[in-house]
C-alpha cells in the first residue's frame, strides 16, 4: 500500500510534468526558429529580382546621360551597358549647350536605348506661341465684354436695337483664333518639354532563319525561310 500511496504518485508526478514541460517548450522554439526562417528565405526570394541587360547610347545633341535608380545615381556619360533590375528610373540628359532635360524609363526587357535632348528651340518657340494666343484671346474676349457692356448698359436717346455686328465678329474670330494658337503652342512646348528616349532593335533581332518543308510536284525537301 505504501509503493501505490499517494506520496508515490506525487513523486512519480513531480518527475514527469517537468520534462513534458520542457519538451513543448523545445518543440515551441524549434517551430518559432523554422518559421522565422522561412520567412526570411522567402524575403530573399522575392527581393532578389532579375538584372536585365539595357544598353544606353547618347543620340544628336547630347554631351552626358545620368541614371537615376532605387540604387542611386549611375553617370553614363555617352555610353553604358548596365544590368538593371525591374523597375522605373528618371534619365538626365544633358546638352551640348549644358541644358538638361529628363525623362522617365521603365525597364521591363532587355533593350537598347538612344536618348536624345529636349529640342530647346521648339521648347521656347513654343513657349512664345503660346503667349502671343494668349494675348489675342484676351484682346478678342475684352472686345466682346465691352460690346456686351455697351449694348446692355445706359443708352441716352437715340437708342436702337442695332448690334454692332464688325465688333462682334471681331472679337469673336479673335477670341477662337487665339485660343487655337495657345493650344498649338502648348502642343509645341509639350512635345519638347522631355529628353526623346528611343528603342532600337539589338543587332539580328530583325533577322529570323528557319527551315521548312516544301513539297511539289517535282520537288521534296527543306527550304530557308526568315525575315530579312
Amino acid at each position: 500500500m505504501a509503493r501505490g500511496g499517494p506520496a508515490a504518485r506525487r513523486a512519480a508526478g513531480d518527475g514527469t510534468v517537468p520534462a513534458m514541460g520542457l519538451a513543448r517548450k523545445l518543440s515551441i522554439a524549434v517551430a518559432i526558429a523554422a518559421t522565422a526562417t522561412g520567412g526570411v528565405a522567402r524575403a530573399q526570394a522575392v527581393g532578389a529580382a532579375p538584372a536585365i541587360p539595357v544598353e544606353i547610347d547618347a543620340g544628336e545633341g547630347a554631351r552626358q546621360i545620368q541614371l537615376f535608380g532605387p540604387g542611386g545615381a549611375i553617370a553614363c556619360g555617352t555610353h553604358c551597358s548596365l544590368a538593371l533590375p525591374q523597375g522605373r528610373y528618371r534619365l538626365l540628359v544633358m546638352d551640348t549647350g549644358g541644358h538638361l532635360s529628363n525623362q522617365w524609363l521603365p525597364v521591363q526587357q532587355s533593350s537598347r536605348l538612344i536618348v536624345t535632348p529636349a529640342n530647346r528651340g521648339a521648347r521656347i518657340a513654343g513657349i512664345v506661341t503660346m503667349g502671343v494666343g494668349i494675348s489675342a484671346a484676351a484682346v478678342g474676349g475684352f472686345l466682346l465684354w465691352a460690346t456686351l457692356i455697351s449694348r446692355t448698359g445706359y443708352c441716352s436717346a437715340p437708342c436702337n436695337d442695332d448690334w454692332p455686328r464688325g465688333q462682334l465678329y471681331g472679337g469673336a474670330i479673335t477670341l477662337a483664333a487665339g485660343s487655337a494658337v495657345t493650344v498649338t503652342g502648348l502642343l509645341i512646348w509639350r512635345r519638347n518639354v522631355h529628353a526623346v528616349v528611343r528603342e532600337e532593335a539589338p543587332p539580328g533581332a530583325g533577322l529570323g532563319l528557319r527551315f521548312a518543308p516544301i513539297a511539289g510536284l517535282h520537288l521534296a525537301g527543306l527550304g530557308l525561310t526568315g525575315r530579312f
